[in-house]
Order: C-alpha cells, then sequence, then structure tokens
C-alpha cells in the first residue's frame, strides 16, 4: 500500500515536471495593478512572459525570435549561460536571474550570449 502511494506521488510529480517544460502557463490577469509574478522556468530553458499570453520556454542554446515582438512582463534565464535580450532596450541576463522590465517593454529575440556581451542596439 505504501509502494503504491509512493509510486503515484512519483507519477504525479513526474507528469508536472513534464507539463512545466513544454511551455505551458496562465495568462496575466486583465487589469492588473502589478505585474505578474515571474513564471517558474524548468531547468535548461529560457522562460518569457507575455503582458497578454502563454509562457514561452526556449530550450538552453536555442535562439528565438518574436514575430511579431511581444510587449514581456518578464524573463527567467534557468541555464547556464547568459542571454541576450532584444527588443526596446537591448540587456543581458544571466543564469538564474529574472529580467522584469519596470515599463513596457517589446521583445524581439532572444540570444544565447556565452561570452556575456550583448549588441548595444540591434543592427
Amino acid at each position: 500500500m505504501r509502494r503504491a502511494r509512493l509510486s503515484a506521488a512519483l507519477a504525479t510529480l513526474t507528469l508536472a515536471a513534464a507539463l512545466a517544460t513544454t511551455g505551458t502557463a496562465t495568462a496575466a490577469p486583465s487589469g492588473a495593478d502589478t505585474p505578474t509574478a515571474a513564471p517558474l522556468c524548468s531547468r535548461g530553458y529560457v522562460c518569457v512572459q507575455p503582458v497578454n499570453g502563454f509562457v514561452t520556454a526556449i530550450p538552453e542554446g536555442s535562439r528565438h525570435d518574436f514575430d511579431p515582438p511581444v510587449a514581456i512582463v518578464s524573463v527567467v534565464n534557468s541555464t547556464s549561460i547568459p542571454y541576450c535580450v532584444i527588443g526596446s532596450q537591448n540587456t543581458g541576463i544571466s543564469p538564474g536571474r529574472v529580467f522584469e522590465p519596470t515599463s513596457v517593454y517589446t521583445l524581439r529575440s532572444l540570444i544565447p550570449s556565452p561570452g556575456g556581451i550583448c549588441p548595444a542596439a540591434e543592427g
């Protein structure tokens, strides 16, 4: 009996982890006065939370272009390499860090940056 409950608990945790890596998330509440908290992001991914929509989970080492660009609430870097956040203003995001812009931010691309250097302007 105890072994069955343990197996069921492990299966539930495995399913939850699998769902977390598929890019599922909740939408930002409409009319919220404060930004939505940064999404949970599985290890090995960079996760982007748009103002309205679902989290996009980008595998470590991958580039992702947003066409059309998206307004974002946050970017979470759960990888082991730095990334460049290319958009309204270009910035870098170190491994384990969260980027939460304080004003409207439009994201065009996420680019891995093993050297940690990002362009000052897109071009």
